[in-house]
């Protein structure tokens, strides 16, 4: 399948997975059977995905709290959660499937501007770089510090993502002055 028609299909479920009413949530079975066939059928792991709902879901119970005191609270909040996690899950699976460079391919095709496709090529040439960082930043931070000082190893945590920004923003800088010398002009 052409990668833009999975983009595009991706898009359409995650839509009707947000639009779906909340009165029935019940039908929302519906996609976690697709996704879960699809999972299983493409053998992706569910480990990644599971980490990133944490984060999802965390955003989904500070947005929830706003809902605080309605009468269908539980129900808006649990349908919340429901679509968010599915629309993740989607958005894993397409990732998982889709090769990078087929993936860009298929945005271009479908229109997206030129400035996102090159933010998106560059993030995905140089995640292992920036998380190969962050792992010795994190190495360098567990023989160091030995306190178990809640506040102390938060304070620490901060440092390192602040050093870990000034070394990307370090490293980007020489990318596009080498890039420059190469006659790049704002396409890729």
């Amino acid at each position: 399948m052409a990668p833009s028609l999975r983009i595009l299909i991706t898009v359409a479920g995650v839509s009707a997975i947000a639009l779906w009413p909340i009165a029935g949530w019940r039908w929302q079975v519906v996609p976690v059977g697709v996704l879960a066939a699809l999972t299983a059928w493409r053998r992706m792991p569910l480990q990644p995905v599971a980490r990133r709902a944490m984060v999802v879901w965390g955003l989904a119970a500070l947005i929830s709290l706003g809902l605080w005191g309605r009468p269908d609270w539980l129900l808006r909040a649990g349908n919340l959660f429901l679509k968010a996690t599915l629309s993740l899950w989607a958005l894993s699976l397409l990732i998982h499937t889709t090769p990078l460079p087929e993936l860009l391919a298929g945005l271009r095709r479908l229109g997206v501007p030129s400035l996102w496709l090159g933010s998106l090529a560059f993030w995905g040439r140089y995640y292992a770089v920036l998380a190969t960082e962050w792992e010795r930043l994190q190495l360098a931070r567990r023989s160091r510090s030995f306190s178990r000082n809640r506040a102390l190893r938060f304070r620490v945590l901060a440092n390192a993502l602040g050093l870990l920004f000034v070394r990307a923003y370090e490293r980007a800088e020489k990318v596009h002055r080498a890039m420059l010398a190469r006659g790049y002009r704002g396409e890729l």
